[in-house]
């Protein structure tokens, strides 16, 4: 039994200026259906047509059969629809993950800002023909909406005009207390925080600037912690304070951590911290000459200050372990009361060391083995 050979109808002069066009044009697609239809015109069979252009003998037969029922328009390549995104960018849904995006993540999520994950994960819950939805789906959606995630503060560049010097004794001093054997490189900085809501993240449009509610006004409790992190070992000395921090206090937490590090044997500890008002103080400036001529007298542990250029927090490796605690515990959570809120913090700070730990380790371990 033999198989009829599929062949083009007659091309009408209105269909041929066309083809024309489409094979002068730069559309791979048009092209090859132009010269479907010219070859199959011309007498060749749809087994030739496909192995001159390259294509399968039924795409041939398909679109010179779709031709001769629909004409021009049935083999006209279609405009893509945008695939699953233009299936679920409805008005319905991007207004439901806006509204997410501002409300914030549930209590039982454990934080207080929303992953995209996290989002994508609550919004298809919303929707009976949603089953699943990507995180990159949700940054689509909220871009669309002129809604981006934003930092209400943030640092570009240090105003310090002696920032190149004060890096390099940086560099110098923290290459020198990491080489030696009796010395250690200690990071100390603060953060305050409060047992009522305050969101310094959030989504929020990016043509207008974003505003923190601070209710200085009110009888707010609030806590700072000092926390002094052991560069080599990722150890944290934390001690809390009351209200926020002050030169007396940034006195009482060097003699705690100079008594600790006393007991550990150390002759010299490298401090690193940035100027701060309760840093450059002449009482803390005072303590610390006092405190280094008895560890000369009685063979203490030195304390050598490094202080950090002007707002350079690139330069802190606890700048961003602060902010991603806050990111964790604070924003819309009210805590009952600071000892609750104090745990919390340590908790997350704990968490988070370990995990800077681990990837420090690790980059350190490539080089090494890069070196060699």
């Amino acid at each position: 039994m033999s198989i009829m050979a599929i062949k083009v109808r007659p091309i009408t002069p209105e269909e041929s200026e066309t083809l024309d066009r489409w094979q002068r044009s730069d559309d791979i697609v048009r092209y090859r259906r132009a010269r479907m239809l010219r070859l199959s015109e011309a007498n060749w069979r749809c087994l030739a047509i496909a192995e001159a252009l390259g294509l399968h003998v039924e795409t041939v037969r398909l679109t010179i059969k779709s031709f001769n029922e629909g004409g021009l328009p049935a083999i006209a390549p279609r405009p893509r629809s945008g695939g699953r995104l233009a299936r679920l960018s409805t008005p319905e849904v991007a207004e439901a993950a806006e509204d997410l995006a501002r409300q914030g993540p549930p209590a039982e999520e454990g934080r207080v800002t929303w992953t995209l994950q996290s989002l994508a994960e609550a919004i298809a819950a919303l929707f009976d023909h949603i089953s699943t939805m990507s995180h990159e789906t949700v940054r689509r959606l909220l871009s669309q909406r002129q809604v981006v995630y934003r930092q209400a503060k943030e640092w570009l560049t240090s105003p310090d005009p002696l920032y190149a010097l004060r890096k390099s004794q940086r560099d110098r001093l923290l290459a020198m207390a990491r080489a030696a054997p009796d010395g250690a490189a200690v990071w100390l900085d603060q953060s305050w925080f409060v047992r009522w809501p305050y969101r310094f993240w959030a989504w929020a449009c990016k043509d207008e600037p974003l505003r923190v509610a601070k209710r200085w006004n009110e009888e707010v409790d609030t806590t700072a912690l000092y926390a002094a992190l052991d560069d080599e070992t990722q150890e944290a000395f934390l001690r809390w304070a009351g209200g926020q921090p002050n030169s007396e206090v940034t006195v009482q937490f060097l003699e705690a951590l100079m008594a600790y590090w006393t007991k550990k044997g150390k002759r010299f500890i490298v401090l690193f911290w940035d100027k701060a008002s309760w840093h450059t103080s002449k009482r803390t400036q005072a303590w610390i000459r006092s405190y280094n001529r008895q560890a000369k007298r009685e063979g203490l542990t030195r304390l050598i200050v490094c202080q950090l250029p002007t707002r350079s927090p690139w330069l802190m490796p606890l700048e961003p372990i602060f902010g991603w605690v806050k990111r964790q515990v604070l924003g819309n959570r009210l805590f009952e009361t600071v000892a609750k809120l104090q745990a919390a913090v340590e908790r997350y700070f704990c968490k988070r060391v370990a995990k800077a730990k681990e990837r420090r380790d690790k980059a350190w371990a490539k080089a090494l083995a890069a070196a060699a």
